[in-house]
């Protein structure tokens, strides 16, 4: 796709929970190489959003595009039809997302949980494999937590090996669903240091955070979001700074 093509483009994408609507006709596009964080209170519909770009949720109405096609659906005669389950796998290959819970498999090496993916789904050779697992652990500071097995890290370490197997899959976009919220308060750092060095890179990237300080420094946008509602879009700096949405004013009172 040419450059100008938005990474992720979101047109009056809807979504309910049975009588719960959640997301009220989103419309947002994130440019290739951008950090865009999400911002508000639980419950507002930015993890539901995130989960719709890889098609872990469906939309009840609007379209959702990565990268020039759309997610989870293909048009005819201006209809919307479901991909078979092997098609969806294949664009959920390209998107890296990373979560609350680190979601490691407990069975599993450091090692093995980050080249399952690339020699199952990708079919890659296991030792180009664990080659590329080498040097992802490398890139985010555990090395020497190669042979270790989930357990034996901390909450941090567990989240770090778990943006590495996201990596592993050489995604165009990374999807970061509130990945330090289940983590003690040291152990916040060594993750952000991990997601900046991937900002510095050009991963593009959508950040559900309440890390104001990391949506300051790296976030090249933020979007708060209310009531399944965008109440406020733009630069960061300057929406912290000088906040124009009364609800956004309420929020960032309580985080700031």
């Amino acid at each position: 796709m040419s450059d100008v093509t938005p990474m992720v483009k979101a047109e009056q994408v809807y979504k309910s929970f049975g009588a719960l609507e959640v997301l009220k006709g989103i419309d947002l596009e994130v440019a290739r190489g951008e950090v865009m964080c999400l911002i508000g209170a639980s419950g507002s519909g930015k993890s539901t959003f995130l989960r719709l770009i890889n098609h872990l949720e469906k939309l009840d109405a609007g379209r959702l595009s990565v990268d020039g096609e759309l997610v989870g659906y293909r048009e005819q005669s201006n209809k919307l039809y479901e991909l078979k389950d092997k098609e969806i796998c294949s664009q959920r290959a390209q998107i890296g997302m990373v979560f609350q819970r680190f979601n490691l498999f407990p069975h599993l090496s450091v090692r093995d949980n980050i080249t399952i993916g690339p020699v199952k789904v990708k079919g890659q050779s296991v030792a180009n494999a664990r080659d590329r697992a080498a040097a992802l652990l490398e890139r985010v500071g555990l090395s020497e937590k190669i042979d270790a097995f989930p357990s034996q890290l901390s909450g941090g370490q567990q989240q770090r090996v778990a943006i590495a197997r996201a990596l592993a899959m050489d995604p165009k976009l990374m999807l970061f669903d509130e990945p330090t919220s289940a983590l003690d308060p040291e152990l916040v750092g060594e993750v952000l240091d991990v997601m900046r060095k991937l900002a510095d890179e050009g991963m593009t990237m959508v950040v559900v955070t309440h890390e104001m300080g990391f949506a300051r420094e790296v976030g090249d946008s933020l979007v708060f979001m209310d009531d399944g509602q965008i109440m406020e879009k733009g630069n960061p700096r300057e929406i912290l700074a000088n906040p124009q949405n009364e609800r956004l004013r309420s929020f960032l009172s309580k985080v700031l």
